[in-house]
């Protein structure tokens, strides 16, 4: 079944080239991977780009890592010291995406709001166990990858397709398949799979319109699933002011009640993202 949908998203992407990853990510995992992973070595790959070193410290510094330091984080040395290997990885790999689509209109309003569910999910972690922060923004970085190449795809014609699943989350992927053989979350995975994310990582993008969290059998990415889907939710009310669908609806409702998550809480994470989104 899934290697199915798998075909059919690389047949409807047919001519469309996948993003590759960037040498320094390549250069960091075969670091990572090495017995004697050395932190030295790790900053200076990282601050080998200039632009991806700025992004991974400008996140640092964001209400993304919420690490309240006295001072502002200034190197990718201290950040590397501050942060671990692994996390400062996954800081890396979400730098590395929003570097490398092009800067329409639509590439960047698919970006900007995956950006807005990346800090979003970063706080509902804090709810949720045994998903890191990092983690949390990664995810939300690449959850909508998926759409960022059927924009490559099909520049005039997706722009409204992506409108609506703002307000209409579950009835897109019945537009998509229709329009394209396949959905933006398959084709997330191709992405995915290729840029070598966790197995759970990946799961959690194909699954991300599930219309039923308590379906998926795997704990982690049952409770991924849902912090996409109530981040999805909380960005969609503030991006659409008053409106919001009675799908969008049940789409919050689902997701909040798989991770039990107080109405009081998602308020106030409702509020810190208005801020940030002003502060930006």
């Amino acid at each position: 079944m899934v290697q199915n949908k798998l075909r059919n998203a690389m047949e409807a992407i047919r001519g469309v080239k996948l993003p590759e990853l960037p040498s320094e990510v390549l250069l960091l995992q075969e670091e990572l991977k090495s017995r004697f992973a050395n932190v030295n070595t790790v900053a200076s790959i990282i601050e080998k780009n200039t632009v991806m070193a700025g992004d991974v410290l400008k996140a640092i510094n964001s209400p993304v890592m919420n690490m309240k330091l006295p001072e502002p984080v200034r190197s990718i040395s201290e950040a590397v010291t501050l942060l671990g290997l692994e996390n400062i990885y996954n800081l890396v790999v979400a730098a590395a995406l929003k570097n490398l689509f092009g800067e329409n209109e639509l590439y960047k309003d698919v970006m900007d709001f995956s950006v807005d569910v990346a800090f979003c999910m970063a706080d509902i972690s804090d709810w949720v166990d045994d998903v890191t922060r990092d983690e949390a923004y990664m995810l939300g970085l690449f959850h909508n990858v998926g759409a960022l190449v059927l924009v490559s795809k099909d520049p005039e014609g997706y722009g409204k397709i992506y409108a609506n699943s703002l307000s209409m989350p579950e009835s897109v992927i019945k537009t998509e398949e229709k329009k394209y053989g396949s959905d933006h979350a398959t084709i997330g995975v191709l992405v995915a799979k290729k840029w070598h994310l966790p197995v759970d990582f990946m799961n959690a993008i194909m699954l991300h319109h599930t219309h039923d969290c308590s379906t998926i059998q795997n704990d982690r990415v049952r409770a991924l699933v849902a912090m996409i889907k109530l981040a999805n939710a909380i960005v969609a009310e503030i991006s659409l002011g008053a409106y919001v669908s009675s799908e969008m609806r049940d789409f919050e409702k689902r997701s909040r009640e798989e991770l039990m998550i107080d109405p009081d809480v998602i308020s106030e994470i409702r509020t810190s993202l208005m801020s940030y989104a002003f502060k930006s």
